[in-house]
């Protein structure tokens, strides 16, 4: 028989009692430090961000199945870390390395450490920041229609104006081309990510239900600046949620994304790490089958998703 530990007395009792409740007002107290440390930068990297401005009106969904009138942004001048991009990358980006995740044969997800950098990874956070200031932290998400329920979270969609996205795409783009397949579904890799970046922020209990991703066009700002463009002939074949920060840097407690097998038998988490890349199937009938679980304490989640294309683009008309 295995004996358990001797009861103590009273004196002994109390001084645990009294050490427990030390313990747990540290770890409180050094958690929402972290909070406070990690988001006090986070909107001072938005407050210099002055260019974030309404790019074109659309009906939004929200969390609970209410619509509004919503926007997508643009933001006209890219804080210094995204706007170098070209001129700079991480440390690591000479041994970018492909991870496939085994959900099964006919399922494709894989991830892809340190696409970006740290410095990299809190500019776009501060981006959604800057929308998120600008639209009241509303949690309409625009051009899109999810359940009452299913989605959970703050919603910032922008695009970066016509002039830097090719230049900010463009050198994203070339760290992680040679790892992603060069066909699916018999059309090509397009030479172009597509420019819309839908940013989603996780506060305490936020989560986003399980889903599949949808089929849009390659799409960008404009032009003009006051419009979105679909790309005739360009489809999203993948989704890519960068994740912008995590617990070991900023302090993040939960936020994995999980993603299932085909019959829903089998999943796997991927926990964020700050700069990670996760890629999976969205739009067809392979598409992986995943949901954002819920965060914890008071450090959000700041993700972007940005959509991997395919096809030959054979023209461009005006989307929005």
């Amino acid at each position: 028989m295995q004996l358990g530990p001797t009861a103590p007395t009273g004196a002994t009792a109390a001084a645990a009692a009294a050490a427990s409740v030390a313990l747990n007002c540290s770890s409180i107290s050094s958690m929402s430090a972290a909070s406070s440390i990690y988001q006090t930068r986070i909107s001072a990297l938005a407050e210099s961000i002055t260019t974030a401005r309404p790019l074109v009106s659309s009906r939004g969904s929200g969390n609970h199945g209410e619509s509004g009138q919503s926007s997508f942004y643009t933001i006209d001048e890219l804080p210094p870390a995204l706007a170098r991009m070209k001129h700079s990358s991480p440390p690591p980006l000479q041994s970018l390395q492909r991870t496939d995740i085994d959900l099964g044969p006919d399922r494709l997800a894989f991830y892809i450490d340190n696409a970006l950098s740290h410095d990299e990874a809190d500019a776009l956070a501060s981006c959604a920041e800057a929308v998120l200031e600008h639209n009241g932290h509303s949690r309409l998400a625009p051009g899109i229609q999810t359940p009452p329920g299913m989605r959970i979270n703050e919603a910032a969609h922008w695009y970066p104006s016509h002039a830097l996205a090719p230049r900010f795409f463009g050198a994203l783009f070339d760290r992680f081309r040679s790892l992603v397949p060069p066909t699916l579904d018999g059309l090509p890799l397009h030479h172009r990510l597509s420019e819309k970046i839908a940013q989603f922020k996780y506060g305490d209990g936020d989560r986003f239900n399980r889903h599949v991703d949808g089929l849009f066009p390659g799409q960008g700002a404009n032009e003009a600046g006051d419009g979105v463009d679909e790309w005739t002939g360009v489809v999203s074949g993948m989704s890519i949620l960068f994740y912008l920060n995590d617990g070991p840097n900023d302090g993040l407690i939960g936020g994995e994304t999980r993603l299932w097998s085909a019959d829903a038998s089998k999943y796997v988490d991927v926990t964020p790490a700050k700069g990670r890349a996760l890629f999976f199937r969205r739009g067809s009938y392979d598409a992986v089958l995943h949901a954002g679980l819920p965060v914890s304490g008071g450090v959000p989640k700041y993700m972007a998703l940005i959509n991997l294309a395919y096809g030959e683009q054979t023209g461009m008309s005006p989307m929005f």
